[in-house]
């Protein structure tokens, strides 16, 4: 596999993908702790847009199965609800799953958006996976997609040391490695204004509950408590810097 393209070997993974969709089904029912972030930043932005003429758009790019859409769904009603993913997989399980009627699927790639098409746009855990040309292309994308004004929602890796960090990891679920980059925020805050973002806002994740380390070789997170109580995110030997990102279009 070549390293410079990880970000589409994986969503062309299809048995990676059948494993991550089950275990993703699981999330329709219980919420993830941080998607219940997301929910929250959503209620902020629907708020602060609440003077627009018509009906707020919202897509999700990168949507996988539409976990989060359903969700969405329920609670803001009175979106209209687009996702978008590279997984063909992904996306025929959302336009076959019922609860999901009335949202939109389409084949997006965050390195070829279309122009202006929603006022919210939510990128959950994907970027992390790109090398900074992709990342910054993409930031460029997402700014574009939106409406003036409009609300960009991001959960991946970023954090406030100096230290920009890009590993391959390889694992029983990737053997020929995935890309992982943990990007500082004044780097991140950079490309976010070149490309007309506004007033960036971090939100460190920390973990409500406690996430036991499984056995069975597997890298799934887990939590480690520090002295403090504080429950720490870990991928394997990897300590995980998740943080929300929610920014506006100038």
């Amino acid at each position: 596999m070549s390293q410079k393209f990880s970000y589409q070997d994986y969503v062309n993974d299809e048995k990676f993908l059948s494993d991550y969709n089950s275990y993703q089904a699981k999330y329709a029912k219980q919420m993830r702790e941080s998607d219940k972030v997301v929910i929250n930043l959503i209620r902020e932005a629907v708020s602060d847009l609440s003077g627009a003429a018509r009906r707020l758009r919202l897509l999700d790019v990168g949507c996988s199965t539409g976990n989060l859409l359903l969700h969405i769904k329920r609670i803001f009603p009175d979106l209209e609800l687009t996702g978008g993913d590279l997984a063909l997989s992904s996306l025929e399980q959302c336009r076959a799953n019922p609860e999901l009627s009335g949202i939109e699927f389409k084949v997006l790639d965050l390195l070829n958006l279309p122009a202006e098409i929603c006022d919210i746009v939510i990128v959950n855990a994907v970027l992390y996976m790109m090398e900074d040309e992709q990342f910054e292309q993409s930031i460029r994308n997402l700014a574009n997609c939106l409406t003036s004004g409009g609300r960009m929602i991001v959960f991946d890796f970023f954090h406030p040391f100096n230290q920009h960090l890009s590993i391959i990891e390889k694992s029983r679920s990737h053997p020929d490695g995935l890309r992982l980059v943990f990007r500082p925020m004044d780097m991140v805050n950079r490309i976010l204004a070149e490309a007309g973002f506004s007033d960036p806002g971090y939100r460190p994740f920390v973990l409500p509950i406690d996430l036991p380390l499984r056995n069975d070789g597997e890298l799934v997170t887990y939590t480690v408590a520090t002295d403090e109580g504080r429950l720490l995110p870990f991928r394997g030997v990897l300590s995980q810097p998740w943080c929300h990102l929610i920014t506006h279009k100038v």
